[in-house]
C-alpha cells in the first residue's frame, strides 16, 4: 500500500552510517546486518538516534553495482571511526512516499515516487557520468522495525528523494 506522495522542505540532517558497494540483489543480505553495528557504535558513545534507521542509495552503475550506506540520523555533528562514518543529508526539497508492506515489493514505491516527480514537473537531484548515476539523496527510512513487528504487512518505509532546487 502506498500513501499519497508529498513534497516537503527539510533541514540539514546529520547521520552515522557504514558504506558498502554491492549489487542490487545483495541489499537484503548485506545492508540490514550493518544497522546493529552502527547502533552499537552509537550506544558505546552515548549518541542518540534522531530518527529511524535508513538505507541511503548514493549511486548506481549500469552494471548494477551500487554505493549504499546504512545508518541512523543524529541530532549533532559527530565523529566516525573510519568504518562507521559521519555524513549529512543536505537541506532541500524532498519528495516522499510511505510504503506499507513487505520489503520485497518496495520497488513499486520507488517507481511511483519517480513517476510522481515527473508528473509534477520536478527533477530528482542526480548526475550521470561514465555510466554511473549519483543521486543527491535517495533514502529509505524504516518507520516500523521488523524486529518489533513480525508481520511484514505492517512494515512501513518512508522513501525520500532529494529534488533539484
Amino acid at each position: 500500500m502506498l500513501s499519497e506522495p508529498t513534497i516537503q522542505r527539510r533541514g540539514e540532517l546529520h547521520y552515522l552510517a557504514i558504506a558498502e558497494t554491492i549489487q542490487m540483489q545483495q541489499i537484503p543480505d548485506v545492508l540490514p546486518p550493518l544497522i546493529p553495528v552502527v547502533k552499537q557504535y552509537m550506544e558505546d558513545r552515548g549518541i542518540k538516534a534522531a530518527g529511524p534507521d535508513f538505507f541511503l542509495y548514493k549511486s548506481m552503475a549500469r552494471s548494477g553495482e551500487m554505493d549504499c550506506e546504512a545508518g541512523f540520523p543524529v541530532n549533532e555533528t559527530v565523529e566516525g571511526d573510519g568504518y562507521v562514518h559521519a555524513g549529512v543529508f543536505p537541506a532541500g526539497n524532498y519528495a516522499s512516499i510511505i510504503y506499507t508492506g513487505d520489503f520485497k515489493d518496495m520497488m513499486q514505491a520507488h517507481v511511483a515516487l519517480e513517476n510522481y516527480i515527473k508528473e509534477q514537473g520536478l527533477v530528482e537531484k542526480s548526475a550521470t557520468e561514465g555510466g554511473r548515476t549519483e543521486w543527491g539523496g535517495r533514502t529509505e527510512f524504516y518507520l516500523v522495525d521488523p524486529e518489533l513487528e513480525p508481520n511484514p504487512e505492517k512494515w512501513q518505509t518512508e522513501i525520500v528523494f532529494l529534488l533539484e532546487d
